[in-house]
């Protein structure tokens, strides 16, 4: 398990390719933006797959696609997957990798701002399921994680803020220095500026490789990095993963949660309107009524995160640091998605 930043992916790649044993993931959008420098790699080579881009194709029914393209090149337990892609290829081929054969090896090159400081980081694979986030997965971690921030320029908007969500969840939950230096840089972020964005996302990437690497199997510490997703993933569930993207959803996710941790009295206010002055900023809230807030907590009830019927949640307890609570009232959870965060 490590990471590496490159200056130049498709130089680095050479090094790892040295026979046929291999096959690309990638996704149709970084395929279209960097299809001459990915063929100049693979030499003639027909070792690709290219699936649909979009959470919704994290599914069965593209891993049964890898698994079919793995046996027709006859692909050993020596073989290798290079997942060029964000975090739906990140998931779904290291999935694959994990499962192939009872596991090989695989190698992350994420591309989008959140699988560079998250996903690609931390050995968690799987597919969403029936609607269900993550649902079935394994932990696999990659040989290595190779890290151009160049992708970085390519990248719209919307998948700035996406990556921002987890980067600004790394400074809630370990640094609140770092926290208030993304508060300070988010417009230069927004403009991938390049004096500032390789520092962050290698701080961000320190920040979870240190987490992961004292919990790798997620029974203790590591749960931190989960502050956000327990109402950010039935977020996505209940919009069928269209309507925000996972950073996004995890930005509504660390409102709502932040809101959850004042009404117990876990935070103070000052820190509380600091949280929200951020992230509010960056996401418009939805709408919901009582009748969807019923049914994003049964979303809810169904994370794999849970413990003894108990809903999870990762909850702010002071500048930078937080807890585990599972005594969180579903009366707590729908005041907070119903509260107006216009501050």
């Amino acid at each position: 398990m490590g990471f590496k930043m490159v200056d130049n992916i498709w130089k680095e790649l050479n090094q790892y390719i040295i026979n046929d044993d291999f096959i690309f993931v990638t996704d149709r959008n970084v395929y279209n933006l960097y299809k001459d420098e990915i063929d100049e790699v693979l030499n003639g080579r027909e070792n690709i797959y290219i699936i649909p881009s979009g959470e919704i194709n994290k599914n069965l029914e593209e891993l049964s696609s890898i698994y079919k393209i793995l046996i027709k090149k006859n692909i050993d337990r020596n073989g290798k997957i290079f997942c060029l892609g964000g975090g739906v290829v990140g998931d779904l081929a290291g999935f694959a990798a994990a499962t192939y054969k009872r596991g090989i090896e695989y190698i992350q090159i994420p591309t989008t701002l959140l699988s560079q400081v998250d996903s690609s980081i931390g050995g968690k694979t799987g597919i969403d399921f029936e609607g269900h986030k993550n649902i079935i997965g394994s932990f696999h971690f990659p040989l290595t994680t190779l890290i151009d921030t160049s992708f970085i320029h390519t990248l719209p908007e919307k998948e700035i803020t996406c990556g921002l969500g987890e980067i600004i969840k790394y400074g809630l939950i370990e640094d609140y220095n770092f926290f208030k230096n993304i508060e300070k840089n988010i417009k230069k972020i927004y403009n991938r500026d390049m004096r500032i964005l390789p520092t962050i996302i290698e701080k961000s990437v320190d920040i979870k490789f240190t987490i992961v690497d004292k919990d790798k199997l997620d029974l203790g510490l590591r749960q931190k990095l989960n502050l956000g997703h327990t109402i950010g993933h039935s977020i996505e569930s209940f919009f069928k993963y269209e309507k925000y993207n996972h950073g996004e959803a995890v930005i509504l996710g660390m409102m709502y949660e932040s809101n959850i941790a004042y009404q117990k009295k876990l935070i103070d206010k000052e820190y509380y309107n600091e949280i929200i002055g951020v992230l509010n900023t960056l996401v418009e809230q939805p709408i919901f009524n009582s009748f969807e807030i019923k049914i994003l907590i049964e979303y809810m009830k169904n994370d794999k995160k849970n413990r003894d019927g108990k809903i999870s949640f990762i909850l702010p307890t002071g500048r930078g640091t937080v807890d585990l609570f599972y005594d969180v009232e579903e009366k707590l959870i729908e005041e907070a998605i119903l509260n107006d965060y216009k501050i």
